[in-house]
């Protein structure tokens, strides 16, 4: 009798544990990525890297534009521009820049085709895309 209620408390003891394992699962970060197609070309992407809150951005295609990465923060009314990076390679590789992410707040981030790094006037430009941590 004494060994079955020893067996007994021992299930009651490891049935939290065992439901803590169960439901508990590590944090995986979802990046996030916007793309510009010019017909069904991929001409740029930017990425969000959640991860060290890096973005990314890829000038995917040798056509003598460059391309400009934007990251915009949600003020209460509005997208504020953040930061930009220009990456003119054309070869897919990406130019990197890195801003902490809050979870607490609303960003948007948006890739755009350019005429070289000083050029003020973007477009064509993919759509918005809208994330949070």
């Amino acid at each position: 009798m004494s060994r079955r209620w020893s067996v007994r408390a021992a299930a009651v003891l490891a049935a939290p544990a065992i439901a803590l394992g169960v439901c508990a699962s590590p944090a995986f970060a979802a990046d996030t990525w916007v793309n510009l197609y010019k017909s069904s070309t991929k001409v740029a992407s930017m990425q969000h890297v959640d991860d060290g809150d890096y973005f990314r951005v890829y000038d995917n295609y040798a056509d003598g534009h460059g391309v400009r990465g934007y990251l915009y923060s949600w003020t209460g009314y509005d997208y504020t521009l953040i930061m930009t990076k220009y990456n003119g390679s054309g070869t897919g590789t990406y130019a990197q820049m890195q801003y902490d992410v809050w979870g607490t707040n609303f960003y948007a981030m948006q890739v755009c085709s350019v005429d070289g790094s000083e050029d003020t006037s973007p477009g064509p430009c993919s759509e918005m895309k809208y994330f949070s941590e």
